[in-house]
């Protein structure tokens, strides 16, 4: 290579990660049978161990998609016991619907998936929701912590925004910034109660908070350190917020140019594949994307829509899954550490 030229060489050009471009992902999953391989190492990375007898080794059932345990003759498939359990969906069509998901950043369309996996748009959609569903469970543990928080609020477009707050077709939302790690949450006003809900659950009290100096954000009960940034109206734009609003900037564009608004019962959906995203923006992201899908649980539909509730939660309906969401992510998490 010439001295001074800005040439790669092949050992920079290598593809990195499971699946980097769509090429490898053929290359690499164009199988039924691959897929089913790469899911089974990520549910048992050291090798199979039956959860009824602790048997080490499995067998293909002729002509079904199940495994069977030698030991005891129970009868498992690839994703039974994940975000995708229950599928009817060949799994090369979920690992392009993953590898889409990760390689846009603006987001993916529902009917983008569609025309390119040859499915209909409900089956798109219902794939789509089950991916972000996976980045759902994982972002309700997404605690922000560092030296120092940004954090404000944000209106962004809604096609169906709440009674009493903001426009229409605007909704509120709260976002909190730290280095590497993000989190935002879809609220249903900005009461210093609902920032408080906020705060509890997802930004660490050992850090500092800054704010735009809001009167709801400057009393906060819980005890974190709020400090006032003057804001970028003012005049003062490198004193302000940067990290938070390059960030709301970002989530506005993908709301209002990819998807030109969505709904509030979908609205959370999309704010955690964007933390997700965020979070994990300097990996291998397909990798980890599947890893979550292989951790997480399948929930219904109903499931799905009160992991995508807004803080603070409304007053329990008729929906059976809004009492047992917490419960089951405790329950989940207590079976894999006594696994682990």
């Amino acid at each position: 290579m010439a001295k001074g030229s800005n040439a790669r060489t092949a050992a920079q050009n290598a593809p990195r990660g499971i699946a980097p471009n769509m090429a490898l992902l053929v290359e690499r999953f164009g199988t039924e049978g691959a897929c089913e391989a790469h899911m089974l190492s990520l549910r048992w990375p050291g090798g199979f161990e039956c959860p009824r007898c602790g048997h080490g080794s499995y067998a293909r059932v002729s002509g079904r998609r199940e495994f069977r345990c030698e030991g005891c003759g129970w009868q498992f498939s690839a994703t039974s016991g994940t975000a995708i359990a229950h599928t009817k969906v060949p799994l090369t069509k979920w690992f392009r619907a993953a590898f889409m998901v990760c390689a846009d950043p603006r987001g993916t369309s529902a009917q983008a998936v569609a025309r390119e996996l040859g499915v209909s748009d409900l089956t798109a959609t219902s794939m789509l929701r089950r991916l972000r569903s996976a980045m759902g469970w994982a972002m309700r543990l997404c605690v922000v912590e560092g030296a120092w928080v940004e954090a404000d609020a944000a209106s962004v477009p809604c096609a169906s925004s709440p009674a009493r707050v903001y426009a229409p077709g605007r909704a509120p939302v709260m976002v909190a910034v730290s280095g590497a790690s993000l989190c935002a949450r879809a609220v249903s006003d900005l009461a210093a109660g609902s920032l408080d809900e906020f705060f509890r659950q997802h930004v660490s009290r050992r850090c500092e908070v800054r704010t735009d100096g809001a009167r709801s954000q400057s009393r906060l009960a819980g005890g974190w350190d709020v400090v006032a940034r003057p804001s970028a109206r003012d005049g003062d734009s490198e004193a302000s917020l940067p990290a938070v609003h390059h960030a709301i900037s970002n989530l506005k564009a993908k709301l209002a140019g990819t998807f030109h608004g969505v709904s509030w019962a979908r609205l959370q959906e999309h704010l955690d594949e964007f933390s997700w995203k965020y979070c994990h923006r300097r990996g291998d992201q397909m990798a980890d994307l599947l890893a979550e899908v292989a951790r997480w649980p399948h929930v219904p539909l109903s499931g799905i829509r009160s992991l995508a509730r807004p803080q603070p939660p409304h007053p329990p309906g008729r929906d059976r899954w809004y009492k047992r969401d917490n419960a089951l992510l405790s329950a989940w998490l207590r079976s894999q550490e006594a696994a682990s």
